[in-house]
């Protein structure tokens, strides 16, 4: 039945046309990612597998579904298990501590989501272009960050791709942070339809309005 609604396929397959869209449409698009992935973790469960092959998309992109639950299991399950858990997954999405043959838990899955981000930048998937090996990753590898991607995103990406799972943000953060970036980027563009006589929006916290700004910009570097 999914698979009738998501006619584009899987998110891999559509990153070429998503690195073109605007900033406060890629947002749209990881809210959305971030909303199923909050489902799961919210529900006691790990995915087992997050990466961009397992989330399908609609025609119009207005819906994201994640799917391929194989390796779905609850976080007591997890919590009860070994430390010696041979790793399973896609490389460039599995967490350092997946590799050290740790169990998935919701922060390695939020490294996952860190991937996902900055594909959202490159058009590509993590490491296509270069070498990388399961140790390079465990020794602090990760993908090198694109031009004139805003550093409010950049900084939020290196948080969720922390060596240290503690250190990474949860599902109900990011979706806070993600919700007012679209919020203000959103709001700017509704009262700028004149590039000659720009208006900044009233935003009481000043790091969010040079959040938005960065976006703005980084649209318009863009083209």
């Amino acid at each position: 039945m999914v698979m009738s609604y998501a006619k584009k396929g899987n998110l891999r397959k559509c990153l070429s046309d998503i690195v073109e869209f605007k900033w406060q449409e890629k947002l749209q698009l990881l809210k959305k990612i971030i909303l199923g992935l909050k489902v799961i973790h919210e529900s006691s469960l790990v995915h087992g597998n997050f990466h961009d092959g397992n989330i399908l998309i609609s025609d119009n992109y207005n819906e994201l579904f994640i799917n391929d639950f194989g390796l779905c299991k609850p976080i007591s399950d997890i919590q009860d298990s070994d430390n010696d858990n041979e790793p399973y997954g896609v490389l460039p999405y599995m967490a350092p501590e997946i590799l050290r043959k740790n169990p998935c838990t919701p922060a390695s899955e939020i490294y996952s989501f860190s991937m996902i981000m900055w594909e959202f930048t490159s058009g590509n998937p993590p490491f296509s272009y270069e070498e990388c090996d399961a140790v390079s990753i465990c020794e602090g590898k990760r993908p090198k960050i694109m031009e004139n991607t805003p550093k409010c995103y950049t900084d939020l990406m290196k948080k969720c791709w922390d060596e240290d799972p503690s250190n990474r943000p949860t599902v109900r953060m990011l979706e806070n942070i993600i919700s007012q970036w679209i919020d203000c980027v959103n709001e700017y563009y509704r009262i700028n339809d004149d590039e000659n006589n720009i208006i900044i929006p009233n935003i009481d916290d000043q790091q969010l309005k040079n959040d938005m700004l960065e976006y703005v910009k980084a649209n318009k570097a863009n083209g």
